[in-house]
């Protein structure tokens, strides 16, 4: 059928006249075929009734064999059709990865095949939703359009409320028996499944093996044993100074904190090295110096990478590999610092930061080098040495202090190298002066701190490993190749992953671009090109500049991104979140967060039935104490929950059984989930000037989705006072309302 208007919803009608065309075509043609049987019959009682049975048979026999070959020539020429109608691919060209390569067991447990085959898939392998998220997809879309035009920003609802209405999640892309082991392996407590240092494989420790090594990591001294959390002092320390720095106004708001979570210690096994050691990171995420150590990081970023022996990365790296000549007596060495980050002398670095920044910012940055502490296995623990694996200000510190120490190291050298190449801890040098005195090199490098300790290696058959260059003479010149190491497993995201078409793509690109410097065998830029296109088309500046608003999304295929078109109609940027990874299903190595010390969206139920809908930006369990409070002093002002507690009628507000609902972050987007909610449970007694405005469009793709059971026991009723004297004074019943209602024995 032609298509004159182009339209989405044009389009939608021509798809739906033309299967309904199709429909109709089938049925006649079933019509027909019925017609033509009853035809044949009243036909072959005509024949036989007046034909000799031996010519009946001759007569039937040819038609037959005609009916054979018409049949034959009709199906020949349909599958011609068919194989024109299917698109021409290419042969596919599967690399299998070896599991054992992909999966490290260090454990005793003998792996089922259906879990080797789940843990080959990877930790960031993202799973696909049971259900739709409905209640996610609104709140990203309806926080992207707010500032749109009311006419456009509803066309924008009626589209996705039509989406949604008919969406259905997508099919699992793990089996019935990889589930099966997803469970297993996340109720075996022996176990623990941790990605590798290098090389991105899984390995399997045992949960004992993993807390010896993880204690052996604890030197004293390195780390000191702290006697309490000292998160609120950090954050008190940290918003002072924050306050009396010369910051923007704005930027100030920003950077302070209300309350943090502590940082929290894991460790990376290596497995490429004997004994299996951890590398311990600290993960520092909502930690009461992360944003502001983010920060420090932008700043002090101009003042590194200004040297000539800078290293930015591989590809820089083989650029500057160009404009070097080789002697036959040159040797390639590359010097490696033993634990460069829990070894960067604190003192040093923070008087190289007094050099170059006043003095309100320096302190600034003493706040989140000395501040460095974490939680592991209950315990809270003090780095008094070096900055943390993990912290944003860590690598561009090391990387500040290491430009100022090869600086001297090189000026108060006798010999000095011919070229001296870094990349943070790993140098890769040329050495003209002979294989002797490099030695007393290596050693004049050590003798520069008591806490910087470098190890060194020379060049093997004439080539030597530098990040991953392989590094190779050719005459006078240097060539190289890409380097992987041995425990390096070519797996990348896998194709099955719940994750987003041009997220995919873009890993693809990526090794693209990074094997280009490397492709260096007589091949010319134009052939390489010509070899990587087609590539994904990218914004160019207009559109880039035309944008918006960005929606973040969970993708979920054949939804968000139709929702994901339409929004880009109106220069809605759409940002695709993966929904659940396998690494997030299992046991996690990291200690426990509190109950209740996320952010998003709670539930509070009643006795009587009802419940409370609320959403903070700051822990449920503090907003949960404020409502405790407010029952308590009887600040019906200041809290729904307090109001319905002290209304008339039997009110026990359960506060004990209050539920996470949601840990959307972002101010808009938690509005809108929280007014999502409260639509969800009419029985709710929210205050009506308190709940953010949700469009009517939105009520039907809402009523498709369900409420999660709230898991609680009944509340038992207390028995009245012994002494039930009626009040005398307001004050008075109100201090046998909270008793009663709010569980409050504290006085008012």
């Amino acid at each position: 059928m032609k298509r004159v208007f182009s339209s989405t919803q044009a389009n939608r009608l021509y798809t739906r006249m033309e299967k309904n065309f199709l429909r109709e075509r089938i049925h006649t043609s079933r019509r027909d075929l019925a017609k033509v049987d009853r035809e044949l019959i009243d036909l072959f009682y005509i024949l036989t009734a007046n034909m000799q049975p031996v010519d009946w048979d001759k007569i039937d026999g040819i038609t037959y064999q005609n009916m054979q070959n018409e049949l034959e020539r009709t199906s020949a020429r349909q599958k011609i059709k068919y194989e024109k109608l299917q698109p021409k691919t290419k042969p596919e060209y599967r690399i299998s990865l070896e599991p054992a390569r992909t999966v490290v067991n260090l454990t005793d447990k003998t792996l089922t095949t259906s879990e080797v085959t789940l843990l080959a898939k990877g930790g960031n392998f993202a799973i696909t939703p049971k259900v739709v998220p409905v209640e996610d997809i609104i709140a990203g879309t309806e926080a992207a359009i707010r500032n749109l035009p009311n006419s456009i920003a509803d066309e924008i609802r009626f589209e996705t409320v039509n989406i949604l209405r008919t969406a259905k999640a997508p099919k699992s892309n793990l089996s019935r028996e990889e589930h099966q082991a997803l469970k297993s392996l996340n109720a075996d407590k022996d176990i623990l499944v941790l990605p590798a240092d290098k090389g991105n494989a899984t390995v399997v420790m045992k949960s004992e093996d993993y807390r010896s090594k993880i204690e052996d990591l604890l030197e004293p001294q390195t780390y000191k044993l702290l006697k309490k959390d000292p998160t609120a002092l950090i954050v008190r320390n940290t918003n002072r100074l924050i306050k009396a720095s010369s910051l923007p106004e704005h930027l100030k708001s920003k950077l302070i904190n209300s309350e943090a979570q502590p940082p929290r210690l894991y460790g990376l096994p290596k497995i490429h090295k004997a004994s299996v050691p951890l590398r311990p990171i600290v993960s520092a995420p909502g930690s009461p110096t992360y944003n502001l150590a983010k920060y420090l990081t932008t700043i002090l970023q101009p003042k590194v990478g200004n040297t000539n022996s800078y290293v930015k990365d591989s590809t820089h790296f083989v650029q500057k590999l160009k404009d070097i000549k080789l002697e036959p007596s040159d040797i390639m060495v590359s010097f490696d610092v033993v634990s460069l980050f829990t070894r960067v002398p604190l003192g040093e670095s923070m008087d190289l930061i007094k050099e170059s920044f006043p003095p309100d910012i320096a302190e600034l940055f003493r706040v989140c080098l000395t501040g460095s502490y974490f939680l592991w296995n209950g315990n809270y623990y003090e780095q008094t040495e070096g900055v943390a694996m993990g912290s944003p200000i860590s690598p561009i510190i090391a990387n500040f202090f290491m430009e100022r120490f090869e600086e001297k190291a090189l000026e108060s050298s006798v010999l000095k190298p011919a070229v001296w190449f870094r990349y943070v801890d790993d140098t890769f040098v040329v050495w003209k002066h002979g294989r002797d005195s490099l030695d007393d090199f290596l050693h004049h490098l050590n003798s520069q701190s008591p806490s910087i300790k470098f190890t060194m290696e020379t060049e093997v058959n004439n080539q030597l490993a530098f990040l991953d260059v392989l590094v190779k003479r050719n005459g006078d010149l240097l060539d190289h190749t890409v380097y992987r190491k041995p425990t390096h497993t070519d797996r990348y995201l896998h194709k099955l992953s719940n994750h987003h078409p041009s997220q995919k793509q873009g890993i693809i690109g990526t090794l693209a671009n990074r094997a280009r410097p490397f492709l260096a065998n007589g091949y010319n830029e134009k052939e390489i090109k010509a070899a990587l296109a087609p590539r994904q088309r990218r914004l160019d500046v207009n559109e880039q500049n035309n944008t918006v608003n960005k929606a973040f999304l969970p993708y979920v295929s054949q939804v968000t991104d139709r929702i994901g078109k339409v929004l880009r109609k109106h220069n809605i940027k759409t940002i695709y979140k993966p929904t659940w990874k396998i690494k997030g299903c299992l046991r996690p190595a990291k200690d426990k967060r509190v109950p209740l010390s996320s952010v998003g969206i709670y539930r509070i139920p009643c006795s009587c039935g009802s419940v409370y809908i609320g959403t903070t930006k700051r822990s449920v369990g503090t907003r949960l104490t404020e409502h405790k409070r407010s029952c308590r002093l009887g600040q019906t002002d200041k809290s729904a929950v307090a109001e319905h507690a002290l209304r008339d009628g039997d009110h026990k507000i359960q506060f004990e059984v209050t539920q996470v609902i949601a840990t959307t972050s972002g101010y808009h987007p938690r509005l809108v989930r929280e007014a999502v909610e409260i639509h969800k449970h009419p029985n709710n007694f929210n205050r009506k000037e308190e709940t953010h405005y949700l469009n009517r469009i939105w009520h039907p793709a809402i009523s498709r989705t369900k409420v999660a059971v709230q898991r609680s026991r009944p509340v038992p009723e207390e028995p009245p006072p012994e002494q039930a004297t009626p009040p005398p004074l307001i004050e008075g019943g109100i201090k046998y309302a909270l008793r009663r209602n709010c569980g409050g024995a504290a006085s008012v």
